[in-house]
């Protein structure tokens, strides 16, 4: 008998100023696949950050990775921003059940100040 196991991720963008997208609900990945999930931000100011959070069931939301554009790495995630800064992906390098979650694409202004950006 195989075992099956799968990583279904739940994609809701919510934003602080825009990003309306039409996205699936959920999507069903094999484990220790890369899940990949889309965002369109079509009026992203020049100025605002790309944000990614997962949220688990009954927990806040986590910070998973940010930008500004072209490409971030981080130990559990890569994002890519589109030259146009329009669209961004976020890769989650071999999908585990852990990764099962909402996740948010988040659009945040930034802000300045004698520390420096509060990004």
């Amino acid at each position: 008998m195989r075992l099956v196991t799968g990583v279904t991720v739940f994609l809701t963008l919510g934003t602080v100023t825009d990003a309306k997208n039409a996205q699936p609900s959920s999507m069903d990945y094999p484990e220790g696949q890369d899940v990949t999930l889309s965002c369109n931000h079509s009026t992203i100011g020049r100025n605002e950050y790309i944000y990614w959070y997962q949220q688990n069931p009954n927990q806040s939301p986590q910070y998973v990775i940010h930008g500004l554009r072209g490409t971030v790495n981080s130990s559990t995630a890569s994002l890519t921003i589109a030259s146009d800064r329009k669209s961004s992906t976020l890769v989650l390098p071999q999908g585990t059940l852990r990764d099962t979650a909402v996740y948010y694409c988040v659009l945040r202004e930034a802000h300045w100040d004698r520390r420096g950006c509060t990004c």
